[in-house]
């Protein structure tokens, strides 16, 4: 599993996704000349708006299955999946590729995200007046930065799954992003009550999903979960077909 993990935090698709995340945020900030002194915390502000607006929403599922959606048709295309499962079994096998595929597209955003945060706070905590920051933008940030990041573990992991059945890292890369602008046409056009269909909600999480929140959580938490456990059950299938 550590194994794994290294391998696939290491890869060039790892870095380019971190990359592409990192300018998705920075393309949905606000950059303005500031002839006056910031409020206090507004470095935290400028990265919680930046994390919901379009740049990022867009790029999402881009971003998320870049670093190791493709991951087994690279192994059985190079010859690692021979050499790897007489070692670590079908079992291990699966349960290390499962989870590395879904932290591919988690841990993507969460490493982009605080690393835009440090850069807004070196860029605007200079420029900022002197006094108390209030902890609520940067909650709501760390929020919304989890969200994008259980977002991402799913498409990421639909991307395994899509990449799997279809045999091609064009589908794998491919289908979850069609999937994903098919879900937010389908809410704009057609089902405007439908919020558990549009990403952008599962993002800003504004609307009423209960008491703080839980219900939108909850939604996203079992949509990984069912998700993860579909990828489990069509790659051990695949294995035991080769």
């Amino acid at each position: 599993m550590a194994q794994e993990l290294r391998r696939m935090v290491s890869g060039r698709g790892f870095l380019a996704a971190v990359l592409l995340a990192a300018i998705a945020i920075a393309g949905g900030t606000t950059w303005k000349a500031q002839e006056e002194l910031l409020p206090a915390g507004w470095f935290f502000t400028a990265w919680k708006s930046a994390l919901e607006s379009k740049a990022v929403c867009f790029l999402v599922p881009a971003a998320a299955v870049l670093p190791w959606s493709d991951s087994f048709l690279q192994e059985r295309r190079g010859g690692f999946l021979k050499a790897c499962l007489p070692r670590t079994g079908r079992r291990g096998y699966v349960e290390a590729k499962i989870i590395s595929v879904a932290l591919g597209g988690f841990l993507a955003w969460v490493v982009a995200g605080f690393l835009m945060c440090f850069l807004y706070f070196v860029l605007f905590f200079p420029q900022e007046r002197q006094g108390m920051i209030q902890p609520e933008a940067a909650l709501e940030g760390m929020q919304i930065l989890l969200r994008i990041g259980l977002i991402a573990a799913i498409v990421a992991t639909l991307g395994g799954i899509c990449g799997i059945l279809g045999g091609s890292g064009y589908l794998a890369f491919g289908i979850p992003f069609t999937g994903y602008y098919f879900c937010i046409i389908l809410q704009e056009r057609y089902f405007p009550d439908a919020l558990w269909l549009y990403p952008p909600q599962w993002i800003r999480g504004d609307a009423k999903w209960g008491e703080k929140g839980e219900g939108l959580w909850m939604f996203l938490l079992l949509f990984l979960a069912v998700a993860v456990a579909a990828h489990a059950a069509v790659l051990y299938r695949k294995l035991e077909e080769l």
